[in-house]
């Protein structure tokens, strides 16, 4: 959810350098941009690597975040219940009733399947500005009880992965930080291709095993191979992490291409009080919400918490990519229902549409489950990567304290 718990995977680890014997020392005195890239993939692997398994490691489990998290805690974040939901009404009371002391409720999602439960985030204002703590209260759809309270974000397992995914836990710096090493990914991934790219006379080496070959040179055709299989997968995956932490930079950029509208800021998007007129309730916004998106599938709702807050409206349109949340969104004055906001999957632009399909690309979730399971994976290659690159400097390092042995003795 966007400002609080909400996804950076799978990069490409950059190698040490491969045996001599794979780039002998005439090509690279005669290619010394090929020298250059090698010594730039030996360092971003040699000063990063670990950082790229560890995020990388971390956004694969949090591909299925959810569905681990309700494993780990069924008692907490399911339900075994049956029937006709309770109504959103009542929900949300019980979602008030539940809050910590000192916050207030935020949002409600929706279950996103039949054992699935409302999920309820409070915000506790914090000593400092514009910051906030955050915790999740779990509710029953077909009881309206209270399965879990108190479960405050980064103080669980998989919140705390994503947290240590998102920002290294060091916040606004951490995020910063991640973004460079998904910027460091990029260049690692089209360094590594550039090395691989094969020479005239040796296309089917670079696709396969050496048959006999050395320990040094299995290792190599492990790296090499891995890598280039996935490298399309792990661009894409270090692209769009540079996106989310670095989005102000990476929009101006699509606006070069194609138009992407400057949407005024939720903080300025404010209800205008009316004495003597009630707020609407949960149900009457979400009506309101049903007649411009009519057929959306609801998602979650942001619901007001003074006298000028707003409710935002959040639903699935039909061939919307992002599965888990929706696109599509609306801003409703909280007395009279009026939209002040309308974010409308139907109305994107193509730089819109493009910077949409970003996040789901991320995930995996816009090419179904099979892409999520194949960004699962994916998040693995980095580790292959990096112990098989150790590994060959480990062989080389060892035979050449052998060689010295010898020319000693």
């Amino acid at each position: 959810m966007a400002g609080s718990p909400v996804v950076v995977e799978g990069p490409l680890a950059p190698s040490v350098e491969p045996p001599v014997s794979s780039f002998p020392a005439s090509t690279l005195v005669r290619h010394p941009l090929r020298r250059f890239w090698l010594r730039t993939h030996l360092y971003l692997g040699l000063f990063g690597g670990a950082f790229f398994v560890l995020i990388s490691l971390t956004g694969s489990l949090l591909v299925f975040y959810k569905a681990i998290d309700e494993w780990l805690n069924p008692e907490l974040a399911t339900t075994s219940g049956s029937g006709p939901y309770r109504s959103l009404n009542e929900i949300a009371a019980a979602a008030q009733a539940a809050g910590p002391p000192g916050g207030y409720l935020d949002s409600l999602h929706v279950p996103q399947h039949d054992r699935g439960t409302y999920l309820a985030w409070h915000k506790v204002p914090t000593d400092t500005a514009d910051e906030f703590r955050w915790f999740q209260v779990t509710i029953d759809p077909y009881t309206g009880a209270v399965l879990a309270k108190d479960r405050e974000w980064g103080g669980y397992l998989m919140s705390f992965i994503y947290e240590l995914h998102e920002s290294l836990l060091m916040e606004k710096l951490g995020q910063t930080i991640v973004g460079f090493i998904a910027l460091f990914l990029l260049v690692s991934v089209g360094s590594g291709v550039y090395l691989w790219w094969p020479r005239p006379g040796r296309i089917r080496q670079a696709f396969t095993f050496s048959a006999g070959a050395s320990a040094v040179r299995r290792h190599y055709d492990w790296h090499k191979l891995s890598g280039f299989y996935s490298a399309l997968i792990l661009f894409v995956l270090a692209f769009t992490g540079v996106y989310l932490e670095f989005s102000q930079y990476v929009v101006p950029i699509v606006r070069l291409i194609s138009p992407v509208r400057e949407f005024p800021k939720e903080r300025e998007v404010r209800s205008t009080p009316s004495p003597g007129r009630r707020p609407l309730t949960v149900e009457e916004a979400v009506d309101r919400a049903r007649m411009v998106f009519p057929e959306g599938a609801l998602t979650s709702i942001s619901v007001p918490h003074d006298d000028t807050g707003v409710y935002r409206i959040t639903v699935r349109q039909p061939d919307e990519v992002r599965e888990s949340g929706g696109q599509s969104r609306i801003w409703l004055d909280q007395y009279s229902g009026a939209p002040l906001l309308t974010h409308d999957w139907r109305t994107f632009t193509a730089g819109e549409t493009f910077l949409s399909w970003l996040f789901p690309l991320h995930n995996g979730e816009a090419l179904g489950l099979a892409g999520r399971w194949i960004v699962f994976v994916s998040g693995f290659v980095p580790l292959i990567l990096y112990v098989t690159a150790l590994r060959m400097w480990w062989l080389k390092r060892a035979a050449h304290r052998r060689q010295q042995a010898r020319a000693a003795a």
